[in-house]
């Protein structure tokens, strides 16, 4: 699966991360969900660093539709209720 962090690039996840990561990312929507700003900002630096550890980086210069775009470092949470409308629940 390839993933975008806005501002931050593509990279590329697959197997078990993949499926360590929607775990995250489903805690995420939860916050989201939730109104939970604390608990949105802890849960976006902790999915956005798993998917810079854990992913492939794709070159810049290397064009890629992403699967899924994640939003940026410091995104609000009013920010991120808005761009997660159609956001999907599970990834796998």
């Amino acid at each position: 699966m390839i993933i975008r962090i806005l501002t931050q690039g593509q990279y590329k996840i697959e197997g078990h991360a993949l499926l360590e990561l929607d775990s995250m990312d489903n805690a995420l929507l939860d916050a989201v969900a939730a109104g939970a700003k604390q608990q949105f900002a802890a849960n976006l630096n902790k999915v956005v660093g798993f998917v810079q550890k854990n992913g492939i980086k794709i070159p810049d210069e290397e064009l890629v539709e992403s699967d899924l775009i994640i939003p940026a470092p410091d995104t609000t949470l009013q920010e991120a209720q808005e761009l997660f409308v159609s956001y999907p629940r599970d990834l796998v």
